[in-house]
């Protein structure tokens, strides 16, 4: 497969994958193209995939655990569905992309800079529902409810979200999952060609903040459960508890919290992923 069609509109998911997802996710294959339907499968979305760099990480240390490629719909989700894995921005956006296509909304994808670098480090979307009203469904930021790109602001314990327009970009404020600070997105109002989301993932793949040491996040009806580096984060309305953990405790939280397969996580243990660099900035940032 030429590698820069990969991600083209018309390679679209196939139903058979796309039906799987939604039994998973519990979603209605009626489900209506409207702002409630949206809040539904993004909701989903966030308390089932992870936002994390394990695939990424293994196929840069030529430790692949399959073919499988994940800037390919059908690929992603059968990775997820049979072993647990997310991924980082780009893949997971453009699955989430294929899925919404699937289901009959209007969507298109987005740039992003996120901790608003002035250059373009993430993938994100916007959905448009109710005549023409339009929302960011970010797959990285996980905040469970449409970001209404107008300049709503979301009050939640959990996940808030403050929103700026600005001349070019919205600018999107979220909280880290290991802490209450605050990190800014800037996400461009022009939308980006599926070409030149092949092109971003293709640069991220030797220059991401997510290229270093463990990276994983999941919600629950709770709040968050995440993992950076060693440490075990979990986030509520009440608080952060964090827990530094061994390598067989890191891969039992994997396994029972965010739902890896036990064949990726004997897999990912026998490599060195599980290694703290001496200097990362992804551990300065999120401590």
């Amino acid at each position: 497969m030429d590698n820069q069609t990969l991600i083209e509109p018309h390679i679209a998911i196939t139903p058979e994958i796309a039906q799987s997802v939604l039994k998973r996710f519990q979603i209605d294959l009626e489900l209506e193209c409207n702002q409630e339907g949206l809040t539904l499968l993004y909701q989903a979305w966030c308390r089932n995939i992870p936002f994390d760099n394990f695939w990424k990480r293994l196929d840069r240390s030529q430790k692949a655990f399959s073919k499988h490629e994940q800037m390919v719909a059908d690929d992603f989700f059968k990775i997820w569905l049979d072993h647990g894995v997310g991924g980082t921005c780009w893949t997971t956006t453009n699955a989430m992309f294929q899925l919404l296509k699937y289901m009959g909304f209007d969507t298109y994808f987005v740039g992003g800079s996120m901790g608003d670098m002035g250059v373009i480090n993430h993938g994100s979307l916007v959905v448009s529902v109710n005549e023409g009203k339009e929302f960011l469904i970010d797959t990285s930021i996980l905040n469970e409810k449409p970001i209404d790109i107008s300049g709503i602001d979301i009050e939640h314990a959990v996940h808030p979200i403050q929103i700026t327009e600005e001349s070019e970009t919205i600018k999107v404020v979220f909280e880290h999952v290991s802490k209450r600070d605050f990190m800014p997105c800037a996400i461009l109002k022009s939308g980006i060609e599926p070409k030149e989301v092949k092109a971003h993932y293709d640069v991220s793949i030797d220059n991401s903040l997510f290229n270093d040491c463990v990276y994983i996040r999941k919600n629950d009806k709770k709040g968050v459960h995440a993992i950076v580096g060693n440490t075990y984060f979990i986030k509520t309305t009440e608080n952060i508890e964090k827990k530094e953990l061994n390598e067989t405790e890191l891969a039992e939280v994997l396994s029972s919290v965010m739902g890896f397969s036990q064949e990726i996580v004997s897999h990912i243990t026998k490599t060195d992923l599980f290694v703290i660099p001496e200097e990362s900035i992804l551990l300065t940032l999120t401590k």
